[in-house]
């Protein structure tokens, strides 16, 4: 009972109204002003569609706020508490993607507070969150080139091909090795993408001089032909590292870098951010401007691109 009037105290503070069923509710789920973050967010992650990597992710950031500062409540969460979270994980030594990603997962917890009347607003609205920096590396146009002329075969052939299907469409790995012919029709590729179920549409009879299509026709239109023995990433990656080693790559690049790749080459030829932005099928634009590379290349082609037809 005095966790039911606790909770329907912090409720009236919030000049919320009040009605039996939502106490009842609140203190079942742990989903109210006086529940802890650990628990809101266990039971709000856990009722969810995200998917299991993803709550992964949410649970070990839970954790982690749970050893910076024990039994910290929902309403615990403002500003100060933010600018100490920032600094604490700064100091703990860990990536600075990491840091970023653990930021943002706690913005959205808090937003799903704020959905619930347990917060008016969320304090990461005065908070800035850095953006995340592109490490994983890409290949310049030389090295495609040379990987594109490689003479190789068997295993090796497919593993080099479905990397370059990476750098001319953009897919992860989870969609290249799910591509089925139906995914491809009239120079487009259309697909549901494994991770965020965000449909992607990319003309690939356009993009790389049509260069997929080329790579279709090499496995008589049938793309299944290539994918369908290629389901471990580790053991991809690894056949790969091989092939790389070759022609003097980057030794941190793998297969993922294909994506980067795709990105980085169209920014650099003044593709403009948000295109790429749905062509990688992210959501949100920020997570598309990791490419630094591509911002000032692309920057610099709309200038030119401006002045000329300023001065026509």
């Amino acid at each position: 009972m005095q966790e039911v009037e606790l909770v329907e105290l912090e409720y009236i503070k919030k000049g919320v109204e009040v009605q039996l069923p939502m106490l009842r509710e609140a203190v079942r789920s742990q989903i109210s002003p006086a529940a802890k973050l650990t628990d809101f967010g266990t039971q709000v992650v856990g009722q969810s569609e995200r998917k299991n990597l993803t709550k992964l992710n949410y649970q070990t950031l839970l954790n982690n706020i749970e050893r910076f500062r024990r039994g910290a409540l929902i309403t615990d969460i403002d500003y100060q508490f933010l600018v100490s979270y920032d600094k604490w994980l700064r100091e703990s030594g860990i990536a600075h993607n990491t840091r970023i990603s653990r930021l943002r997962l706690l913005r959205a917890l808090l937003n799903e507070a704020r959905k619930r009347d347990i917060i008016h607003t969320n304090p990461f609205d005065r908070f800035r969150i850095q953006q995340m920096v592109s490490k994983k590396g890409f290949l310049t146009i030389e090295q495609l080139h040379r990987l594109e002329k490689m003479q190789l075969k068997g295993y090796e052939d497919k593993v080099r091909d479905a990397f370059l299907i990476g750098c001319y469409t953009g897919l992860r790995f989870s969609d290249i090795v799910s591509l089925r012919n139906e995914h491809i029709a009239r120079g487009w590729l259309t697909k549901k993408m494994a991770k965020t179920g965000f449909i992607v549409e990319v003309p690939i009879a356009e993009l790389f001089g049509g260069k997929m299509v080329q790579l279709i026709e090499k496995y008589n239109s049938n793309i299944e032909r290539l994918t369908k023995n290629l389901s471990k990433n580790s053991s991809v990656n690894k056949t790969l590292r091989n092939i790389l080693d070759r022609i003097k790559v980057d030794p941190k690049i793998t297969f993922h870098s294909s994506r980067h790749t795709f990105a980085t080459h169209l920014g650099q030829s003044g593709v403009q951010l948000t295109t790429i932005q749905k062509l990688l099928g992210h959501q949100k634009l920020q997570t598309t401007q990791i490419y630094s590379e591509v911002d000032r290349k692309a920057i610099t082609n709309d200038l030119k691109k401006g002045r000329k037809r300023i001065q026509q």
